[in-house]
């Protein structure tokens, strides 16, 4: 039945894309600018379909989904399928471009839009107090990490390739051997949770570094003049690779003092949706800046991603950023497949050198950051994921190579090694990460990755109580001016946050929990006593308050229809006729009695005391001979219905000061989804039908009382 579910599913997505308006846009390849929309268009639609297919297949394989979409952009891109004609695109529908890049300029920069907002989501979702406190670790993994694989990119320029050390091409070898993939570190560490761990912390940090390090080289590689002596040539290199470092740090140092002001303007607009806009043009912006200056446009981005997660705002940007993300990152991994010609990946002369490459270089970024953060406080497991986190190359790669590509520096054939080792450096690095991850527990030696976290916690004796004292704390909150997020976890999570100042709220059953750091707790404090303060206060004046009788007459006159089946409650076993009690607390005892004997019941007890203290608050009495004592209580499992007859009639205090001949005895959960409210209305709307209630008053046994009240 699954399969043939799954084969409607395939059919139904073929029958989709052959029979979209291919043919329609045939006559229309005469105007130009028409035609390449129009394909671009479906490049985008085909490309998102494809790519969540293969994302699907990778996680069956427990792969990284990215590796789907990378495999895909291989599958349908310019040098495979991509090519084929179809109908209205004789050229196909990917078809091979001119240029540096081997797809259109269109869609790459496309691409390039997604790894800039991709990245600034990483930004926002990182913890900048974990990376703070990382600092130290992480610029030593980088060091080692990028000394070692520098070396192995100078030896195999220099060695391998035979190229003199002061070569251009050697820098560009060496630049490609230091870079990393934060994106692709991102989609691994993200998908299980592991971004704000002090792996995921450091790979993080020295990843940051390492691309700050390989665009500094990259720089200095463009800047060589291989016309001009060693000497003058490297004198003119400096100050360029210089400037792009300056940029890089200053953009970085910028960035964190205005995030809190740019926050606190963006509060002022009344649309989350307006400043979480305008936050991704700020990251445009930015990774534009970046570029010019020779720095990565996604360092910018991850940079102001991590500013904004700082303040107060990060949760929402966070929240109303993940739809562009979901739509854009998948063009992202998908063309990064398409820039790579799958023929190379047979052909010996390019794939054992790029292989190869990429194991050597791999092997050194492992030892390169495993051993400094081995000796750093990592364990054995923790200095493995560090290592590992680094090896995988990504868009930098790709663009270092794109760039050399582009002018004349490199090869075709050097450019097509350099593919090679970035495809085999995600292939093998991201599940060897991902595995690395699922195993081996807890990475670091002792507490010291932890911040001192001070809980403040309240145990309440209902749910309802509960209920209140969130929701004086939420709008306590956002009346001294804090955001606040609902996150939907195993348990109900609330992020209160307003500038620096970070408080977790958890909401249990019967529990309050206030989390945040040490420095912040007199705060969670003060915060938890005014609002219980408060409630107490507004609690207490509400025996203050008299039910207004003509709301209660309105009640208990059963206005308006009836919205559930009575019948499908009853039980003829739950039915006494009649009650022997003469007044209603011992009618009320009696009916308990008969619903735990039914099994009903859990706890027989708290119902009868939740029961008798509802109807102490306000009879239950209604007109015309009903009474329905009830109460929402921890004693039920689910809605039990008991019905009581007595043909003398029981003083309820009801509204028309008649006595109580029909008792309908309601036990629901606390917890309770169900019809609560709807079938307290509907026993009420008997009141309007007085030849039902003599029926069951008159009946002299349970089934038929049952059969009067199911009319």
């Amino acid at each position: 039945m699954k399969f043939a579910t799954r084969r409607r599913r395939w059919a139904a997505i073929a029958l989709l894309l052959a029979a979209s308006p291919l043919h329609a846009f045939e006559g229309l390849q005469d105007i130009a600018v028409t035609h390449e929309i129009t394909r671009l268009l479906l490049q985008l639609g085909v490309i998102i379909l494809l790519a969540r297919l293969g994302a699907v297949a990778a996680r069956r394989l427990r792969l990284p989904s990215l590796l789907g979409e990378v495999s895909i952009g291989l599958l349908i891109g310019p040098y495979a399928l991509g090519a084929l004609a179809v109908p209205g695109f004789p050229d196909g529908l990917f078809p091979l471009a001119e240029g540096p890049f081997s797809v259109s300029l269109q869609l790459y920069a496309f691409a390039a839009v997604g790894a800039v907002i991709h990245i600034l989501a990483v930004g926002l979702e990182s913890d900048p107090g974990l990376i703070r406190r990382m600092t130290r670790r992480g610029m030593a993994v980088a060091i080692g990490s990028s000394a070692a694989a520098l070396l192995v990119g100078v030896a195999v320029g220099v060695i391998y390739l035979g190229y003199p050390i002061t070569d251009q091409r050697v820098l560009f070898f060496a630049a490609l051997s230091v870079s990393t993939s934060l994106g692709v570190q991102a989609r691994i560490m993200g998908s299980q949770h592991r971004l704000t761990s002090p792996e995921g912390a450091a790979i993080i940090g020295s990843s940051l570094l390492q691309d700050g390090v390989a665009i500094v080289v990259l720089a200095a590689a463009m800047a060589l003049d291989p016309q001009a002596g060693a000497q003058a040539s490297w004198a003119h290199a400096a100050p360029v690779a210089l400037v792009a470092f300056v940029v890089w740090m200053g953009g970085f140092a910028i960035a964190l003092a205005a995030a809190p002001w740019l926050a606190r303007t963006f509060r002022s607009f009344s649309s989350a949706n307006v400043f979480a806009v305008l936050a991704v043009a700020l990251a445009l912006v930015l990774s534009a800046v970046f570029e010019t200056f020779g720095v990565a446009a996604i360092i910018g981005a991850y940079i102001l991603g991590l500013a904004f997660s700082r303040t107060d705002i990060a949760d929402i940007l966070d929240e109303k950023i993940a739809p562009v993300t979901a739509f854009f990152v998948p063009v992202l991994y998908v063309v990064m497949g398409m820039l790579i010609d799958i023929r190379v990946l047979i052909t010996p002369a390019v794939l054992l050198p790029g292989i190869s490459f990429a194991l050597v270089s791999g092997l050194a970024k492992v030892i390169g950051g495993g051993v400094p953060a081995l000796a750093m406080g990592f364990n054995r497991w923790g200095a493995l994921r560090v290592g590992l986190g680094t090896v995988p190359r990504g868009e930098i790669a790709l663009i270092i190579g794109a760039v050399g590509l582009a002018s004349g520096i490199l090869s075709p054939t050097s450019f097509k090694v350099m593919a090679v080792m970035v495809v085999v450096s995600v292939a093998i690095g991201s599940p060897l990460i991902a595995a690395a991850f699922r195993h081996g527990g807890g990475g670091t030696r002792g507490a010291w990755a932890g911040s001192e976290r001070v809980v403040t916690d309240l145990d309440l004796p209902n749910e309802e109580l509960t209920q209140l004292l969130i929701a004086g704390i939420l709008r306590a909150a956002e009346q001294d001016g804090f955001y606040v997020h609902r996150m939907e976890l195993s348990e109900i999570v609330y992020r209160l946050r307003r500038d620096e100042v970070f408080l977790t709220l958890k909401h249990y059953p019967t529990r309050v929990e206030v989390a945040c750091e040490a420095r912040d707790s007199g705060l969670a404090k003060t915060l938890v006593y005014e609002v219980l303060i408060h409630l107490r206060d507004r609690i207490s004046r509400l025996t203050e308050v008299t039910v207004p009788e003509e709301l209660r007459r309105s009640v208990a006159s059963g206005e308006g229809r009836r919205e559930v089946m009575l019948s499908s409650y009853l039980d003829a076993d739950c039915v006494i006729v009649p009650v022997s009690s003469s007044e209603k607390y011992g009618v009320i005892t009696e009916l308990i009695d008969v619903l735990a004997a039914g099994g009903k019941l859990k706890d027989r007890d708290r119902v009868l005391a939740d029961v008798i203290e509802r109807e102490r608050s306000v009879s239950t009495g209604m007109e015309h001979g009903i009474a329905i004592p009830h109460a929402k209580t921890d004693g039920a499992g689910k809605i039990a219905v008991a019905v009581g007859v007595s043909h003398s009639g029981i003083d309820f205090q009801a509204v028309d000061g008649q006595p109580s001949k029909l008792i309908f005895l309601i036990a629901s959960p606390t917890d309770s989804r169900g019809p609560h409210l709807q079938l307290l209305a509907s026993i009420a709307t008997l009141s309007r039908r007085p030849r039902m209630i003599a029926a069951a008053v008159e009946a002299t046994q349970p089934d038929e009382v049952v059969q009067a009240l199911s009319g």
